[in-house]
């Protein structure tokens, strides 16, 4: 046997070198099949030197160091953050677009700032570091939504028994200023819709009008299809949508059946014209210029919605507001909220109550005003 090299971890032997370290609280001994000559161990020194060091830094890889190594760890157990980020994306059952998201976030978030460290030596202190410095670029939101994958990975580690506790544990998510309703009133909706009545294709008209009259999601309206509408109730069945040119379900992934109005009836008897023979498979709206389905709603508002938003004079929203134009009418209207909850697919009308509680009281106030009117009017 050979004379150890104190303080490198290296030990020449008769026909081999050994190499010893400690890592995550463990001695490790590896085998070199190298002749133990001068070079050789000199080799070997400046390996364990290159192994310690990345020890130091948490980005030490054992598999790409030793490949072949006897005394390799679990991988799981070790695995470094980048690697271990994978292995959760692969456990999960959730809407491509929001993989797309939790990839994204990782990709460019969290592995830039992480890297292959290993799990338990990620600090609460970092993850406060990177959310500051993109707390100087993006929205509260966006950085809530970062988040989450990285929640789900600490998580998924201490199911693992891979970390002891999160150090997500006490940090807070940001808080954001929550965008409120900004619906049209009824006067700017009927210009909007005679505007796009004596400029645009027919085709146009009837999606916005379609739009206003029955509060769907832009998502849902372009992938309903003929064979949706129930003529003789004079209805719609809302029971899929489409996201970044991806069909998923509905956004609280339930169906239902949304009444039409006489007025939302002859928007589709006027679209039968457009796409009714092409089957009843067929999205009952498509693009008028190409005459083939709509990969995306960002189109219509770029090339018709804030175009005659402008021309008109009237101040910007985004077309989403359709959807709260529709609800807040209804409302004002004083139309059951209970119903209005069902129209437009909310899981309860609670969540109406959340969203639109201001309109909901001015509906109840002047409702109420009238009645102290008919009481004590003159």
């Amino acid at each position: 046997m050979g004379r150890k090299r104190p303080g490198t971890g290296v030990e020449p032997l008769k026909s081999c070198i050994r190499v010893r370290f400690r890592w995550n609280g463990r001695l490790y001994r590896e085998t070199l099949q190298l002749q133990p000559t001068s070079a050789n161990i000199k080799a070997a020194e400046r390996l364990m030197a290159r192994v310690h060091q990345e020890i130091d830094l948490g980005v030490f890889d054992y598999e790409s160091t030793f490949p072949k190594g006897d005394a390799k760890p679990d991988r799981n157990k070790y695995a470094g953050f980048k690697t271990y980020a994978k292995e959760w994306l692969a456990t999960l059952v959730v809407e491509k677009s929001t993989m797309s998201d939790y990839v994204s976030a990782i990709n460019n978030v969290w592995s830039p700032a992480f890297g292959e460290r290993q799990l338990k030596s990620i600090k609460p202190s970092e993850i406060k570091k990177v959310i500051a410095d993109r707390a100087k670029q993006v929205s509260g939101k966006t950085i809530n939504n970062n988040v989450i994958p990285l929640r789900g990975i600490f998580e998924m580690a201490l199911d693992d028994e891979l970390i002891d506790r999160s150090p997500l544990e006490r940090i807070k998510s940001q808080k954001h200023q929550k965008r409120e309703p900004d619906p049209f009133d009824r006067e700017e909706t009927e210009r909007i819709l005679t505007y796009m009545h004596e400029r645009y294709d027919e085709q146009v008209w009837n999606w916005y009008e379609f739009a206003f009259g029955t509060g769907m999601r832009p998502s849902e309206q372009i992938v309903v299809q003929w064979r949706d509408v129930d003529w003789k109730r004079q209805s719609i069945r809302v029971e899929r949508a489409r996201v970044r040119a991806v069909e998923k379900s509905t956004k609280t992934r339930t169906v239902r059946d949304v009444d039409l109005t006489p007025r939302m009836m002859a928007v589709l008897r006027r679209q039968k014209a457009h796409s009714f023979m092409r089957g009843l498979d067929s999205p009952i709206f498509i693009n008028p210029v190409t005459n083939t389905p709509w990969p995306d709603v960002q189109d219509q508002r770029k090339l018709y919605f804030h175009p005659a938003l402008r021309a008109l004079g009237i101040r910007s929203r985004d077309a989403y507001q359709t959807r709260h134009t529709y609800a807040t009418t209804a409302l004002m209207g004083g139309v059951n909220p209970a119903y209005i909850a069902r129209q437009l697919g909310h899981k309860s009308a609670a969540m109406l109550f959340r969203h639109y509680s201001k309109w909901i009281d001015h509906a109840d106030y002047g409702r109420e005003a009238a009645k102290l009117n008919q009481i004590y009017g003159s």
